[in-house]
């Protein structure tokens, strides 16, 4: 479960792409079929526990680069959404908190919001 006091701000929507032009404007335009947000958060685990999400980012999600099914909190209720970590690399150097837990830090991004 994730600490409520890592949430950062949700972004509902990926960026625009932007174009910059001669005559000094900039053209924003949606790129179809992005319903793509990201959350940040960090979720606790016990060392036992870190070992099991260690292994499954590494082999089962192909070193971090699969979809998965997950319930994220989306400000009023946890809700199963398909999502993907943003450079998975970061989450497997988390920081030891204390003597059984450990703190693991990521940023998800999220399909369908």
């Amino acid at each position: 479960m994730p600490d409520p006091d890592s949430f950062q701000p949700i972004q509902r929507m990926l960026d625009p792409l932007e174009t910059a032009m001669e005559g000094g404007n900039t053209r924003m335009r949606p790129r179809p079929g992005d319903n793509v947000g990201t959350i940040q958060q960090t979720v606790w685990m016990s060392f036992a526990e870190y070992d099991t999400f260690t292994d499954w980012v590494k082999n089962t999600l192909n070193n971090g680069t699969a979809r998965f099914a997950v319930n994220v909190w989306l400000g009023t209720a946890y809700i199963s959404k398909t999502c993907q970590f943003i450079k998975p690399g970061t989450m497997l150097t988390s920081a030891y908190i204390s003597v059984n837990k450990v703190a693991v830090p990521m940023k998800l991004r999220v399909y369908g919001m």
